[in-house]
């Protein structure tokens, strides 16, 4: 893990928006396929258990988890940094019929132009694994949270399929770079407690989520096992200052 704006964090930002685009996607489809991850019914949950307002997606891709975090919101934000991907997550929405209650906002998860404090839950799902700086932007999310909100997020553990990817190659112990040329870094439980520790955070809980998926449009075109490292960040009610 590194400390201070990565180069690869930035270069980032342009492969995903080519990855949403008509070089890899036919006929409208959705980079990840149609189903959302599970996890994501189980962070709807913890939201709606925790009254909560204002929630946001980020990134919220090609729409695959708005559906089931939907449930748990009474406005829902759609935030990620490829306007192409959101322009695929608007026609989710309406399809799903929770276009009234789902905003699109270009967000950058270093930079979420937010206030501190501002919403009420983050749902943040295979981002943090493709970050080499992932402390600065776990600090933006909790700044963005209101105390006693909730951010729910993930981590692969090597147990993910993609460390046996054919077309991903290691760079280090835990890390490699995929053939889309996105870094991705795995963790175990310490791993997780000393990125955490070194933010100044700790997980009010951490359960391995696994599961199997369907082919994907152009990427991973076979079913397919993952498995992360689920955890949930609550901010304490009496914290009112960013970190």
């Amino acid at each position: 893990m590194s400390n201070g704006n990565s180069s690869r964090d930035a270069d980032a930002v342009s492969l995903w928006d080519e990855a949403y685009g008509p070089a890899h996607l036919k006929d409208e489809q959705n980079l990840w396929g149609d189903p959302p991850v599970p996890y994501a019914v189980r962070a709807a949950e913890l939201f709606k258990e925790n009254s909560s307002r204002v929630v946001i997606d980020l990134p919220c891709g090609d729409g695959r988890n708005l559906a089931p975090l939907a449930n748990g919101t009474s406005i829902l934000l759609g935030g990620d940094t490829s306007a192409t991907a959101m322009t695929i997550a608007e026609r989710v929405a309406a399809r799903e019929g929770i276009a009234a209650k789902t905003v699109f906002v270009r967000m950058d998860a270093f930079d979420t132009g937010l206030l501190d404090n501002s919403v009420d839950g983050i749902f943040c799902w295979d981002l943090l694994g493709h970050l080499t700086n992932v402390e600065d932007a776990l600090k933006e999310l909790y700044r963005v949270i209101r105390p006693g909100g909730i951010i729910v997020a993930n981590m692969w553990t090597m147990n993910d399929c993609q460390t046996s990817d054919p077309d991903i190659r290691e760079i280090a112990p835990k890390e490699y770079i995929d053939h889309f040329d996105f870094y991705c870094r795995f963790y175990d439980q310490a791993d997780l407690e000393t990125l955490l520790t070194a933010t100044g955070m700790a997980a009010e809980s951490v359960v391995v989520s696994a599961w199997t998926e369907p082919a994907h449009a152009d990427y991973r075109t076979y079913e397919h096992d993952h498995e992360s490292l689920a955890f949930t960040i609550r901010k304490g009610l009496d914290e009112h200052a960013a970190r």
